[in-house]
């Protein structure tokens, strides 16, 4: 009775909160025309924007830490997110015309980086914080590499695209979200459907494997799927932080750890973080934007922390 009440009251309060960042669109809209304009072309492909975001580094973030069997990896964290911005803005200086595989470009980044990790994690035998660590030192190698490339080039609209990097929605294309969205489903249904294979991969490899598993094939999966929905996001939002580390910890003990209603409950919980970390970006220094990436650090680094806090005391 106690469980059942507590999950009520998180749904209700899941439900006030969505209602309110709903209502928090309206927010300042002038009367007539011009206002409809606003919402239908400004800040509904804005919100909806926010909420794939936050959906796909949510999922993302709970098949990386699947993957890994470790709750302290997100797709940041990894270095598959500074893969994927990469090889964007690489793709951008040698081929802007060809916007439209620069999702592809960034999927194959964020694979690298990805497939890095775990053959170095292999080679030296690291798991838990060691691995975290290898990531971490990953992903700074990697930042500092696309921030070398941002200050020598010389256009001068690639320089500025810094602001987009630290993590913003305001610069969605409805020619990339509509697609965007449709994988993003494709992905869920995928992941439900697996949702068995990704509780028994828990287990271990081994054991997976002598229970029927594919161990090498799942594990191709996963990275490849968890790569293109961080892509899809660096692409269109830059780099936002931790809200992969922050909502399966948060639907974990909303739910339990079945993947079969752990995966719903990681995508509408990651959706609504980043809605609400945009609307705070938005209101916070108004009429001065605050990008999204540096918000959402603000508010993962300290429970991250607390992660860590957590378990050293185990």
């Amino acid at each position: 009775m106690a469980d059942g009440r507590r999950q009520w009251r998180w749904r209700l309060g899941f439900v006030v909160v969505a209602i309110v960042l709903f209502a928090l669109q309206f927010r300042d809209l002038p009367d007539g025309v011009l206002g409809q304009e606003i919402f239908w072309q400004l800040r509904l492909p804005r919100l909806l924007l926010a909420a794939f975001a936050g959906a796909a580094l949510a999922l993302a973030g709970l098949w990386l830490q699947t993957l890994f069997r470790t709750a302290l990896v997100e797709p940041g964290l990894l270095g598959v997110s500074s893969g994927s911005a990469l090889t964007a803005i690489i793709f951008l200086v040698l081929w802007p015309a060809a916007w439209v595989w620069m999702p592809l470009a960034a999927m194959v980044g964020g694979s690298l980086a990805l497939f890095m990790v775990l053959a170095l994690a292999k080679r030296f035998q690291l798991q838990g914080e060691a691995l975290l660590l290898l990531g971490i030192a990953l992903n700074a190698l990697l930042a500092a590499a696309m921030q070398m490339l941002l200050l020598i080039s010389p256009d001068q609209a690639l320089r500025a695209s810094s602001f987009w990097l630290m993590g913003s929605f305001a610069y969605g294309e409805a020619r990339l979200l509509l697609p965007a969205i449709a994988l993003l489903v494709v992905f869920t249904v995928w992941g439900m459907r697996r949702a068995s294979a990704f509780d028994l991969w828990l287990l271990g490899e081994r054991e997976a494997g002598h229970l029927g598993l594919p161990v090498a094939q799942f594990r191709r999966q996963i990275m490849w799927a968890s790569s293109a929905l961080v892509a899809l996001v660096v692409v269109q939002s830059g780099s936002i932080a931790f809200i992969g580390l922050m909502a399966p910890h948060m639907a974990s003990r909303w739910v339990g750890c079945s993947h079969r209603v752990l995966t719903p409950a990681v995508l509408l919980i990651g959706a609504m973080l980043a809605v609400f970390a945009d609307a705070l970006a938005q209101t916070l220094l108004s009429p001065l934007e605050i990008p999204v990436g540096i918000l959402t650090a603000l508010l993962g680094a300290p429970f991250f922390l607390a992660l860590l806090r957590l378990r050293w005391q185990r």
